[in-house]
C-alpha cells in the first residue's frame, strides 16, 4: 500500500485521496473513515476502486471536512490502513 498524502483544498471544490492497493486474496475490504466515523458511498462522498488505486471524493470540501481521513482494508490474513489529512482553506473575497 502506498501512503495516502495530506492535500490543501479551496472551499467548494473537490478534495480527492488516492493510494495504491492490492486487495490480495481473499479480497481485503475497504472502508474509509472521517476521524472515527465510517463514511459510506452518497452525496457528499464518492469511493472507487479501480485497477489497483483507491479513491475518496469529497464533493464541494467546505471546512467542516477538514479533518483526518482514514483508509483501512482488512481480509482474514490481516490488516492495513493509513491516514492523512485535508486541509480546506475558504475562499477569498
Amino acid at each position: 500500500m502506498t501512503p495516502l498524502k495530506d492535500i490543501k483544498v479551496t472551499a467548494q471544490s473537490t478534495a480527492t485521496l488516492t493510494c495504491d492497493l492490492d486487495l490480495g486474496e481473499p479480497k481485503a475490504n475497504i472502508k474509509w473513515y472521517k476521524e472515527s466515523r465510517e463514511l459510506y458511498e452518497g452525496k457528499k462522498h464518492s469511493m472507487s476502486y479501480t485497477g489497483n488505486k483507491a479513491k475518496l471524493e469529497i464533493n464541494q470540501a467546505d471546512l467542516s471536512d477538514a479533518a483526518i481521513y482514514r483508509i483501512e482494508a482488512d481480509n482474514r490474513h490481516g490488516r492495513v490502513m493509513s491516514e492523512a489529512k485535508i486541509f480546506v482553506q475558504g475562499e477569498l473575497l
